[in-house]
């Protein structure tokens, strides 16, 4: 489960650094709360995934900071594309408009689907006491 979110933030992650560099949205620039949080949150997981005890510790606070880290990342793309996704559908819709939407749309719905997958993958546990 941990690693199909992972998976899912890296997509948003990807598909949001090529909606950066699109005609219609380049003028946006590369926000660093997107690409951080993104980050912060694959990087959490994979910790989790990694450092993961079955008795309570420290690390037990990285798979909650993870859905955290993304639904943040998710929230401020949504935020900075919200205007030209409703331009480019009612006045400025065009084959190339819609390209440049496409990879917003996916990246937006990679990570909210990441920052999802991360909630339920909080209660499951890593490691198992044999």
């Amino acid at each position: 489960m941990t690693v199909i979110t992972i998976v899912a933030a890296l997509v948003g992650l990807v598909n949001y650094i090529m909606n950066s560099n699109t005609t219609y949205f380049s003028g946006l620039g590369k926000d660093p709360i997107v690409i951080g949080g993104a980050v912060l949150g694959i990087a959490a997981l994979a910790l989790w995934l990694v450092l993961g005890e079955p008795k309570a510790s420290w690390k037990d606070i990285l798979p909650v900071l993870a859905p955290v880290c993304m639904i943040v990342a998710a929230l401020n793309l949504v935020n900075s594309r919200i205007n030209g996704i409703a331009a480019i559908m009612t006045f400025e819709n065009n084959a190339q408009n819609m390209a440049d939407l496409q990879s917003a749309i996916i990246a937006i719905a990679a990570l909210i689907a990441a920052a999802v997958l991360a909630v339920f993958t909080a209660f499951f546990d890593v490691k198992k006491e044999a």
